[in-house]
């Protein structure tokens, strides 16, 4: 789950309202899989942010943080994730990628540097990219683009294709799929995504998690997003940051 080429300034500064939406990830039998709580400080693309992975309890699991950033297509971001162990830090500087990536909590850290593709997505740079590619998606261009997988040091080219118009829970939407843009991308599985028609912000997501699930896996999931982010008293940041990560959501089920 899950920003390119426009380039916003930072929008960090003393006044700038913080942002709050949420997202609820189930599985393929309908349970709740996990919560994502997306925290923004300022309305760009470009704006710090952090999300916090809760289990179905409550509890914080996982913490991803983006700085600020001129380049939200290609964002460095940390992630430490206590359940699985798994801990991630990409750092884009110039023309390069630098990465420190620690799968699990018996892996060894595995740290690489990589050339930086031009017009290359990095993260959540994805769904900027989406929003920044609107007109031409609608009017049938597909988006081709390299998007890294930190896991594996590489960039992948993928395709992003517009499905059609839709209805989402009542309101007008676009859907979207992207596909692995390779000879093997047909064995791949491929994601589905469901943007609004008026604001352009991320309704749904179907494909396989970020996040490994208790029994190690990458599993597939479908995220909603049902309402649009809320403006939030600035203190509420400090708190997410400051709260401990738990290492099994199963004593927080509710």
């Amino acid at each position: 789950m899950r920003c390119l080429l426009l380039c916003c300034l930072p929008l960090t500064a003393v006044g700038a309202p913080l942002l709050r939406y949420e997202g609820v990830a189930t599985t393929a039998d309908g349970a709740v899989a996990y919560r994502e709580v997306h925290w923004q400080q300022g309305s760009g693309e470009g704006a710090q942010r952090l999300v916090q992975y809760l289990c179905p309890g409550g509890q914080p699991f996982a913490r991803k943080e983006m700085p600020a950033t001129t380049l939200p297509l290609a964002r460095g971001y940390t992630l430490q994730d206590r359940r699985s162990g798994q801990l991630a830090q990409v750092r884009v500087s110039g023309d390069t990628v630098g990465i420190d990536w620690k799968e699990d909590a018996q892996a060894r850290a595995k740290v690489h540097r990589i050339a930086l593709p031009a017009g290359a997505v990095v993260d959540t740079g994805f769904d900027a990219a989406v929003r920044v590619h609107w007109q031409g998606l609608l009017q049938g261009t597909p988006l081709r683009l390299p998007f890294l997988v930190p896991g594996r040091a590489r960039f992948y080219p993928v395709t992003v294709v517009h499905q059609g118009p839709v209805r989402w829970q009542g309101q007008a939407a676009q859907a979207f799929e992207v596909r692995l843009d390779t000879w093997y991308g047909a064995l791949a599985p491929r994601l589905s995504l469901v943007y609004a028609g008026g604001d352009r912000r991320l309704l749904e997501f179907r494909g396989t998690s970020n996040l490994r699930d208790a029994s190690g896996r990458y599993s597939p999931v479908v995220v909603r997003f049902n309402e649009p982010a809320r403006a939030q008293p600035m203190e509420r940041w400090e708190t997410a940051l400051r709260q401990p990560l738990v290492a099994d959501c199963s004593a927080n089920a509710p």
